[in-house]
């Protein structure tokens, strides 16, 4: 019977939004953009963060041990290689894998520029990364001076990718010591550098000739199957020095995120960029919503002069807002989508949409056209059809 008479209820809010189509135009153009402004602030910082992530989670084991200073990723700190052959007396552990890390200064020869890039040493026989391409190509690595370099890197870095696909090498300098390109993997930039590099640990120490053979940045520590790796950590970490830390995967790539956000401004701007998005959103619905209470007053008054209660004319314009945010939604999606795959190309960042975020945004978007109609509400609350009669 309710639901009977709900269908056969005049659709008032829907008349109401859609009696001056210019209107309601301008309100989803405006809700949408405010959409976009929020997916962008969003899309960007959730890209930072997870291309930051990226190497961690590429990571061949487990576990990972890292210098007890350790930070973030990029920071050279060492700690004794002696420390990862440990973990390999206690039961579970199946291998360990050690990972050097450097930064060096890449040299495209065609405009003499240089570059940031990030090297990463792994033992061929047993890389520390879990990378497709890099298992493919581990008898390359033997070459000496040989490198691999991830397709996400600057463009600015040179017609590597091109080249290398075409002639199979591409020759360039680190550190003014010689090196040639002859593969590719994928795998995504981080805050540290606009290029990254995988190389042996035996060319590694070419290209980083002060850094001592007995120090690694990082140690990956693989389990038997089956094995809990919290387990494993928490016997590691009742005899290890307390000079290096052991986490599990999701530990490190917690740390990683948490240093960002508290260290580093980003997380104050793209919260207020979200804020502000909000905020231009919830004007523009206030905006639309008063003008349509302000048009049409005599029309409410005398909804209430005929016995309808405050709820009854104020659900009006709720239902109108809520109506305008799920109009608004959709073509900010999509413009959103094609914003994405500009910033993943131009910043070689890993800006990708995800369906918790366009639900996020979603109900962000109901939340502020529904308080912006709330509020464009008020004139109607204090209404009395004695005033308007």
């Amino acid at each position: 019977m309710a639901l009977h008479q709900l269908l056969n209820r005049t659709p008032l809010a829907w008349r109401q939004a859609t009696h001056r189509p210019m209107r309601l135009a301008a309100a989803i153009a405006g809700v949408s953009f405010a959409n976009v402004l929020v997916f962008f602030q969003l899309g960007l910082s959730g890209g930072l963060y997870d291309s930051q992530q990226r190497p961690i989670q590429q990571l061949n084991g487990e576990l990972v041990m890292v210098s007890g200073r350790y930070l973030y990723l990029g920071e050279q700190l060492n700690f004794p290689r002696a420390r990862l052959t440990q973990a390999l007396g206690v039961q579970g552990v199946r291998n360990v894998a050690p990972l050097y890390l450097g930064l060096s200064e890449w040299l495209n020869p065609q405009t003499r520029q240089q570059k940031q890039a990030m090297v990463f040493g792994v033992a061929p026989e047993n890389p520390a990364l879990r990378l497709p391409a890099l298992l493919n190509q581990t008898s390359l690595l033997q070459r000496s001076d040989s490198l691999l370099f991830d397709t996400r890197s600057k463009h600015n870095a040179g017609p590597v990718v091109a080249e290398v696909e075409r002639h199979g090498y591409y020759d360039t300098e680190l550190r003014g010591v010689r090196g040639r390109v002859v593969g590719l993997f994928t795998m995504g930039l981080t805050f540290a550098a606009d290029i990254n590099l995988i190389t042996s640990a035996t060319n590694f120490k070419n290209y980083f000739p002060d850094q001592s053979a007995d120090d690694i940045q990082m140690g990956v520590i693989q389990l038997d199957p089956g094995v809990d790796p919290h387990r494993v950590k928490a016997t590691l970490e009742s005899f290890l020095d307390p000079s290096v830390k052991v986490y599990t995967i999701p530990e490190l790539s917690a740390v990683e995120v948490n240093y960002w956000r508290r260290n580093s401004s980003f997380g104050v701007i793209f919260g207020l960029g979200v804020l502000v998005g909000l905020v231009v959103g919830g004007i523009i619905v206030y905006q639309i919503l008063y003008s349509d209470v302000s048009d049409h007053l005599s029309e409410y008054a005398t909804l209430k002069a005929m016995g309808y209660d405050d709820n009854f004319v104020v659900n009006i314009i709720l239902q109108e807002s809520l109506i305008l945010a799920v109009l608004a939604f959709a073509p900010s999606l999509v413009l959103s989508l094609g914003l994405y795959g500009f910033l993943a190309r131009a910043t070689s960042l890993m800006v990708v949409m995800t369906a918790g975020r366009a639900v996020l945004v979603f109900g962000f978007t109901l939340a502020m056209c529904g308080i912006s109609g709330w509020l464009a509400t008020g004139k109607l609350r204090r209404l009395d059809p004695a005033e308007i009669f």
